[in-house]
């Protein structure tokens, strides 16, 4: 399976971000750990990033894999992975895991594709699992991309003054479109697409793989008016949730 803006957006994305801190992710590896509700000894993570998430995890959990499609980032992570991580440089829509993990995460990236392509994703995922595994997945919630369709804003006004993004939505197909561009050239810019589902629909679709959903944990909402980010919302209304499944 191939999206010719994958590549494209997620190294220029990486360009503008850079290196996550030390320290960065270590609330959000506590959250994961505690959501998977047990002690975790084996891990895979897709979408790795520069495996900056799987390194705060990694001083919890004996053993993780990470999946990354972006090369350059592959190989940054393998440049500072202690001896516990494994990167794999590659799809994880079509990679070959012989491994089977407790825990499986897909952080803040899913709906790359059709919604084929993210049954098919969510079968690979039940493949890699063991039997009394989990994954956490994150979802992107629809009706609030909706409200975030025409959005323009700088993506982070103190740290990053000169790169926007534009939101718009798909809303025959529901898909949400975050454009990042340097001020200077909006010309030269580069766009995700991420399929979006409501609750009921993600749940249909694992079920459809063979997945149970045992837990649905929102996540913030962004007000556009105020252009304020609340911490806390509901289930209908967070831009983005995280659904436990298992076999």
């Amino acid at each position: 399976m191939e999206n010719n803006w994958a590549n494209e957006f997620y190294k220029m994305q990486y360009e503008f971000i850079g290196d996550y801190p030390e320290g960065y992710h270590t609330e959000s590896a506590n959250e994961i750990l505690e959501q998977a509700g047990k002690p975790v000894q084996s891990m895979l993570e897709l979408g790795a990033w520069d495996g900056s998430m799987a390194r705060a995890l990694s001083k919890h959990v004996k053993q993780i894999t990470t999946v990354e499609l972006i090369k350059e980032m592959a190989e940054k992570a393998e440049s500072l992975n202690p001896d516990n991580i494994e990167t794999i440089h590659g799809s994880f829509y079509d990679v070959s895991i012989p491994q089977k993990f407790d825990a499986i995460i897909y952080i803040d990236g899913f709906g790359v594709g059709t919604d084929e392509d993210q049954l098919n994703l969510l079968k690979n995922i039940k493949h890699w699992m063991e039997e009394d595994g989990c994954a956490l997945i994150d979802i992107y919630q629809p009706e609030h991309w909706k409200k975030a369709d025409g959005i323009e804003m700088y993506l982070s006004p103190r740290t990053m003054p000169h790169i926007k993004r534009r939101y718009t939505y798909d809303f025959e197909e529901d898909i949400m479109m975050d454009t990042w561009w340097h001020e200077k050239d909006e010309k030269l810019n580069s766009t995700q697409y991420l399929k979006c589902y409501t609750p009921d629909e993600i749940y249909k679709l694992c079920k459809q793989a063979g997945l149970n959903i045992i837990g649905y944990y929102p996540h913030g909402a962004m007000d556009y008016e105020s252009m304020k980010y609340n911490e806390h919302a509901s289930l209908e209304e967070c831009l983005s949730y995280r659904i436990k499944v298992m076999k």
